[in-house]
């Protein structure tokens, strides 16, 4: 599957999507950035709106569950009410959220550019790669006060639901992510006639470095770590490494651990290679709490239901993030079979998608009901 976002093949997706949501008789728009919308009116105009999505684009390589079942879902839950009668209070809108997955425009782009997080000194560069300017970004602003809420139906992407069985994951907190690029600059020379002990070898520093790193982690509590790139330059097999650069990733659902963790590194780093080193911010994404209103609602519903439920964390980052820190927030999640995600041979069966979607129709109507 390739489906990444402003690609002819997500234009299509997207496409498709948008006319699904006029077949339900839905107003649709796409903004500036690329983010679609499907609306629908409630019985009482002056009521803000309840907001439901999640996003279309997905990694190279990706499974096609993840981001597009919150979509299809949301979709599925307003056509639901509808096709029992049911008119609701607050109007709905359904959100199909562009570029969620990280990338040079940073995750969670179209869902930041709505609430106003997207940096205004973003690179010209950058945003042109995708034919965007800084005004089509500002142009996206959405006005967060006119909606009362966000829903969002995602998968697990994680073990936890698979393993012990339970068909709904609520989550009460949505991590933060921090990124750091961390450098060592050594010197290179030739492979074959530099003595071992006369080398500066990058490379060598930072196994050393990320052994008692990884040694470090594994009795660490409260966060997950890690390194999924590393660039050796000049990088020829005949060449002691002069240089390695790579990305630490530190995520924690309490922003005071991920710091702690971040100067735990870096002080490791420093106490360990003798060659020099940096180690630069790239990027801070807060943790969220959701919404403990909207978590209740949710709870409610699969009582209703009589839907087994387990409250959990999110470590993965999703639309909700972004949403959460301007407007209430809730998660449904479904599980993930073995936990697999960002694969192609990520699943969850139908049976799983379907009581999730009946989850955040009840919830959708229970936050109908409860929010003035």
């Amino acid at each position: 599957m390739a489906r990444m976002a402003y690609s002819e093949q997500y234009i299509e997706a997207r496409d498709y999507v948008q006319r699904l949501m006029t077949e339900a008789g839905m107003l649709t728009r796409v903004d500036p950035v690329g983010n679609l919308f499907g609306f629908v009116a409630g019985s009482c105009p002056e009521t803000k709106t309840i907001l439901l999505g999640s996003h279309l684009d997905a990694v190279p390589g990706g499974g096609i569950y993840d981001g597009a079942v919150g979509v299809i879902g949301a979709l599925e839950a307003v056509r639901g009410i509808r096709e029992q009668g049911l008119v609701t209070r607050h109007s709905l809108e359904v959100a199909a959220f562009i570029a969620e997955e990280g990338g040079d425009l940073g995750g969670t782009f179209g869902s930041r550019a709505f609430v106003g997080e997207v940096p205004t000194d973003m690179p010209d560069e950058v945003l042109g790669q995708y034919r965007l300017s800084i005004a089509d970004v500002q142009a996206s602003r959405g006005n967060t006060d006119s909606y009362c809420c966000y829903l969002e139906l995602h998968i697990e992407q994680g073990p936890v639901l698979w393993e012990k069985g339970i068909p709904i994951g609520i989550p009460t907190a949505i991590v933060g992510i921090s990124r750091y690029k961390v450098r060592i600059v050594g010197e290179a020379n030739h492979a074959g006639t530099t003595p071992m002990i006369n080398r500066k070898d990058a490379l060598r520093a930072a196994v050393r470095v990320l052994d008692r790193w990884y040694d470090h982690v594994d009795h660490a509590h409260g966060f997950v770590c890690n390194i999924g790139t590393l660039k050796i330059q000049p990088g020829s097999v005949a060449v002691v490494p002069g240089e390695v650069e790579f990305v630490l990733e530190l995520r924690s659902t309490d922003d005071a651990t991920t710091e702690l963790g971040a100067r735990e590194f870096k002080e490791m780093l420093h106490t360990t290679v003798a060659i020099p080193s940096q180690f630069e911010l790239l990027v801070r994404k807060p943790a969220v709490r959701m919404s403990e209103s909207l978590v209740n609602v949710i709870q409610t519903s699969c009582r209703e239901l009589g839907v087994q439920y387990l409250l959990i964390p999110s470590g993965a980052s999703h639309d909700a993030s972004p949403l959460a820190r301007h407007i209430p927030a809730g998660m449904v999640f479904v599980p993930s079979v073995k936990g697999v995600s960002h694969r192609k041979d990520e699943f969850t069966p139908i049976d799983d998608i379907a009581t999730g979607v009946e989850v955040l129709m009840r919830a959708v109507l229970g936050a109908d009901g409860r929010i003035p």
